[in-house]
Order: structure tokens, then sequence, then C-alpha cells
């Protein structure tokens, strides 16, 4: 029987912690990175992180509720992020809903 951290396959998990959380972080700055690169793409910063949660899908979706900083403007934000590592292109999406903003910016790299 699965323990009670696991989330169930295809289910969103509690919020993730240590090692998990960690790395979850790690593809928010990365992938935040790869977008302020891209010459038509804002440039976002996180100010604080508020909590992550992962979906096994095929590959992961991690979701951020989180405070980005654009510029001198902090926003309450949500991010998702659909990681497959294995395609040699266009293995990442990120879309970023910023509050207060109707429009949903999303790419994929």
């Amino acid at each position: 029987m699965a323990e009670e951290t696991e989330p169930m396959c295809g289910g969103i998990s509690k919020e993730l912690q240590g090692d998990d959380l960690h790395y979850a972080l790690d593809i928010l700055n990365t992938s935040l990175a790869k977008l302020s690169g891209m010459s038509d793409k804002p440039s976002f910063q996180v100010v604080k992180v508020k909590s992550v949660t992962s979906q096994v899908v095929a590959g992961m979706i991690y979701r951020y509720k989180v405070q980005l900083a654009q510029g001198d403007a902090i926003k309450e934000s949500d991010v998702k992020i659909w990681s497959r590592p294995w395609l040699p292109e266009n293995g990442t999406n990120i879309e970023i809903k910023l509050e207060g903003d109707d429009n949903v910016l999303e790419t994929t790299f």
C-alpha cells in the first residue's frame, strides 16, 4: 500500500517539501531564466514561494503559487510548468498568470 505522502498516479500531490521542493524550485528558476533570455518575453524573479504541488502526467506538471517581481512591480502569480525532459526540443511549457491581469503568458522551449 502506498504511503500517505505519495501522490496517486495522475493525482496532484500535497505541497512539496524537502528534495522534491528544491527540485521543483530549480525547474522554476531555470524556466524563468530561459524565459528572460527570450527577446520578446518579460523577465521575472521569484520573490516568495507560497506553495508548490506536482502531478504525474506524460511528464510532470508543477504548480506554483508565488510572488514574482517584474522590474519594481511585485505580483501574486500562478505558474504552471509542464516538464517533459526526454524531448530534445520543446520539452518545457510554462504558463504564468499574474494577479489582476486577464492574460496568461504561455511559451514552450
